[in-house]
């Protein structure tokens, strides 16, 4: 249907190819979240998201540093919408599986997903559209999320540790 052709010639003089992967990373979670599904999400926006970027940005071809962080931008976005998703069959499983209220367990996910995602945009697809490595971007989002975890987190106080059991 030509579609990505289509958006590339509307987008083309109004969108800066390396604002491409942050763009799509926050509309595949819109409509992973929305519609309650990744699989549906990443099948229909990877062809769009792939044909524009390629329009978008024709020297860098399909194995340039925005074409690949587009395709990952609409994986991890999608993802991301479906993990976050009141209506996804993955969340409302996880919450029956685990005997707790379904939106409860929404809610509690909620800040865990918010802040991968902003560690996702701001230490990945953002340093990857200006050409820093891929394992440059792994190391410092490994080291961001462990920092948040260590300095942010705090522990359960109702927890019991296998040791405290014996």
């Amino acid at each position: 249907m030509q579609t990505g052709d289509y958006l590339s010639s509307l987008l083309s003089d109004r969108l800066d190819p390396r604002a491409l992967p942050t763009v799509v990373f926050a509309l595949a979670g819109f409509v992973a979240f929305s519609t309650g599904t990744s699989w549906g999400t990443m099948a229909i926006l990877t062809p769009l998201s792939v044909t524009l970027s390629l329009d978008l940005d024709p020297s860098g071809g399909p194995g340039g540093a925005i074409c690949l962080a587009t395709t990952g931008s609409v994986l991890a976005g999608a993802i991301f919408g479906d993990h976050c998703s009141p209506i996804s069959d993955t969340t409302v499983l996880s919450s029956r599986a685990c005997g707790c209220d379904h939106l409860q367990h929404v809610r509690t996910q909620m800040p865990y997903a918010l802040t991968v995602a902003v560690v996702c945009v701001v230490l990945g697809s953002i340093p990857a559209v200006l050409g820093v490595s891929p394992w440059i971007c792994l190391i410092m989002g490994i080291v961001a999320l462990t920092g948040i975890v260590r300095f942010v987190g705090k522990p359960d106080s109702d927890f019991e540790s296998p040791t405290e059991r014996l």
